[in-house]
């Protein structure tokens, strides 16, 4: 929980938190910021709370890291979103139990058209095989408008003839099984063989431009609070607190009959357990099992950290042999995870809505996160390219202008709950970031609720990396993603 300091005390650690302004004495010791380009998804594009918007987008870590190193200058182009979004980003509709809408409307890109690639490539559900591969989704999809039909990623990062270059991408490989809680290999989980491949061909690539290059490793999905929020046993909603039965706790009801205390019940499951769907009727409940795509049991979700620890041993050698900085991104999630942060006299942890690193998603990080992130970032480079490059001053993510929301000081008194819900039209962003959210079709009448299942079906198209043919998409692309904004 975030502990608020007095007014008087919020003063005087907002200028303690100013930091260094971008126009402070700058030396990147033997790094060259002069041509800075970012590979990587929807952590690299700065979505927070499922919005795709520019007053987000101008504090993205690579922006942050840009400004800092130049002193300020520009010349860092993101392919910028209006208000209010091409997503719209999630509030607050309702503070007990929490339940997260979307503000109407969809904006439109404001630079669309400029005549060179974005120094900022972070498409918004993009896998490490999606980096090598043209897509199109229908003109209005993430990787319609970051590529705008330019080539692929990796080609638009290679002809900038960069100089400096971060890839921060393999998050998609391994969130897909969580965020849908169904694991199959090599559709909603790359397989190894297949990142390791597309990795070390993307790294190749971006070594051959003679850039300084970092490597970032990815987090350990299965602990974000998307998927650690809803605890695994009955709640008491009127005091958020496990039920106690004569037994113990009382389990949710999940497909395979009750669940284990390390099985994980993601946070779409929010609507089915406000209508009684996985509690047992001894407790007010229907009784009908919750299904599968809202649930990862231990098996799945060992699966899924099995592999994303495949996929960080890959980038940790692909950094040794092409000469990057390795940024352990997992190293420092974990440690946030396990002990929080202190920034101002403010508590910062991972908890969903009062830890203030994560956004109302519980994917994505809040302005804060992207700017905490920036910070330790530019430790490492400070570090390891002997500069001197100061750090982002945290105040006005902590106490002003760039809090996730004014009315945060409010949402204080909301805490997460087994009755957490997303609304369709909340959903319905993420879909269209690229996660895989199931759609349930609420049954009636003793019925098991029904979802789509991801089937390895795709209707964007793509094409070799090196020919641009296009074609179907085969392989390691994992399906069922609706790449149209969703307002069903």
């Amino acid at each position: 929980m975030i502990r608020r300091t007095s007014a008087i005390l919020a003063l005087a650690l907002l200028a303690a938190l100013s930091g260094a302004p971008a126009s402070a004495q700058v030396d990147t010791g033997n790094a060259d910021f002069s041509r800075y380009v970012a590979v990587g998804d929807s952590l690299t594009a700065a979505i927070v709370s499922g919005g795709w918007l520019d007053k987000f987008q101008v504090n993205s870590y690579p922006a942050l890291l840009h400004r800092q190193a130049t002193g300020g200058a520009g010349g860092f182009e993101q392919p910028l979103m209006g208000a209010p979004g091409v997503t719209p980003p999630f509030f607050l509709a309702n503070l007990v139990p929490p339940v997260f809408g979307t503000e109407p409307g969809i904006g439109q890109p404001t630079n669309l058209f400029l005549p060179r690639p974005y120094n900022n490539l972070g498409v918004p559900g993009a896998t490490v095989g999606d980096t090598l591969r043209t897509i199109t989704e229908g003109g209005m999809g993430p990787h319609d408008l970051v590529l705008r039909g330019q080539g692929t990623a990796l080609q638009q990062a290679v002809v900038q003839q960069p100089t400096f270059v971060t890839l921060f991408i393999g998050n998609n490989d391994a969130l897909a099984a969580a965020t849908s809680g169904v694991v199959i290999d090599g559709v909603t989980l790359t397989t190894a063989a297949s990142f390791e491949s597309d990795y070390r061909t993307v790294a190749g690539a971006l070594a051959s431009t003679g850039a300084d290059l970092v490597f970032f490793t990815i987090p350990e999905v299965t602990v974000i609070p998307f998927v650690t929020t809803i605890p695994p046993v009955v709640v008491d909603p009127a005091t958020n607190q496990p039920v106690q039965g004569p037994n113990g706790l009382i389990p949710l009801i999940g497909p395979n009959g009750p669940l284990a205390l390390n099985d994980h019940v993601l946070l779409t499951a929010g609507s089915l357990l406000a209508r009684g769907i996985g509690v047992p009727r001894a407790v007010g409940g229907t009784g009908q099992p919750l299904p599968t795509q809202v649930v990862l049991d231990a098996a799945e979700t060992a699966t899924i950290s099995s592999r994303v620890a495949a996929f960080n041993a890959t980038i940790r050698q692909a950094a040794a042999d092409f000469g990057a900085l390795l940024f352990d991104f997992n190293g420092l999630f974990n440690r946030i995870a396990a002990e929080g942060a202190v920034v101002g006299g403010v508590d910062y942890t991972s908890d969903f809505l009062s830890g203030g690193f994560f956004s109302y998603d519980g994917v994505h990080a809040t302005p804060f996160g992207y700017a905490f992130l920036a910070n330790e970032l530019i430790k490492a480079i400070n570090q390891n390219f002997d500069a001197h490059i100061p750090q982002v001053g945290l105040g006005p993510f902590v106490f002003g202008e760039f809090q996730l929301d004014p009315r945060a000081a409010l949402f204080q008194a909301a805490t997460a709950s087994s009755r957490t819900v997303l609304t369709e039209d909340a959903l319905g962003n993420l879909r269209y970031l690229g996660m895989e959210i199931p759609k349930f079709t609420v049954a009636t009448g003793g019925e098991t609720p029904a979802a789509d299942e991801p089937t390895g079906g795709d209707e964007a198209t793509s094409g070799d990396g090196d020919s641009g043919n296009g074609g179907a998409a085969t392989g390691g692309r994992r399906g069922g993603r609706n790449r149209n904004l969703d307002r069903d």
